[in-house]
């Protein structure tokens, strides 16, 4: 069995019918997606949709959490904001549902799945530090953590009592040690790198791979434009930032 991990899909359905078509062809997965099925996006129904077809397991991100009234969008930068209005305006009273009744936190022996942080996961707060991935590693009681939030692929490593980085796309497990991978983000990478991100664990060869997918970016620019969002939400996805 192989595990497909996906997050921070943001309403975008061109990436993630790209993404899903890359991994198709294999019968023995399963589907986890670290939070944030909609938001930013022209398309967050038919995410929703496709996620739930796909019989995916999912965890609650914060834009997830914002368009059904869970979480406080003062945090949230303008566009951010006016993106979530729009998205919770137009979604199914069965989509909202459907997110409203995600966990935070997902775990099933092999590894733990969660939006930002599993330190006061309902916070959503980013990890982009040794410091904040300190305090995950302190209570994480599997070996591995998958999150998303940052749309920055990546993974740290404990081992010796040290926290370590790097972004490199392929990770064999150590017996002695722990990780927290970043997935990277499916609908909005902000890593330079403008396409599709996530990644697969396969536990019994112990490793773990971060993919890239291209996709029609200039289909998803232009719904966004269509659909009357902010300009500047096309604009990021040609740019990967």
């Amino acid at each position: 069995m192989r595990y497909i991990i996906i997050s921070d899909i943001h309403g975008n359905l061109e990436a993630l019918e790209s993404v899903i078509e890359s991994f198709s062809g294999s019968d023995e997965k399963e589907i986890l997606c670290a939070g944030d099925i909609v938001g930013y996006g022209a398309d967050p129904e038919e995410c929703v949709d496709r996620v739930i077809s796909q019989g995916a397991r999912n965890v609650l991100g914060n834009h997830d959490a914002a368009v059904t009234g869970k979480a406080d969008t003062a945090l949230f930068n303008a566009n951010a904001r006016e993106a979530v209005e729009w998205t919770a305006d137009r979604l199914s009273r069965h989509a909202k549902d459907y997110l409203n009744g995600l966990p935070l936190v997902f775990e099933n022996g092999l590894f733990t799945v969660a939006h930002g942080t599993l330190h006061e996961p309902e916070e959503f707060i980013y990890m982009m530090s040794g410091a904040e991935a300190m305090h995950t590693f302190e209570i994480l009681k599997t070996q591995v953590c998958f999150v998303g939030h940052s749309h920055v692929p990546g993974w740290f490593a404990l081992k010796n009592g040290k926290v370590s980085y790097s972004n490199g796309s392929r990770i064999r497990l150590e017996k002695s040690s722990k990780y927290i991978v970043n997935a990277g983000s499916v609908g909005q990478p902000r890593d330079n790198d403008n396409r599709a991100c996530y990644c697969v664990f396969d536990p019994q060869k112990k490793e773990i791979e971060l993919r890239r997918v291209e996709y029609d970016i200039s289909r998803a620019q232009n719904k966004i434009i269509e659909a009357g969002l902010p300009p500047a939400l096309a604009e990021r996805l040609a740019q990967g930032m």
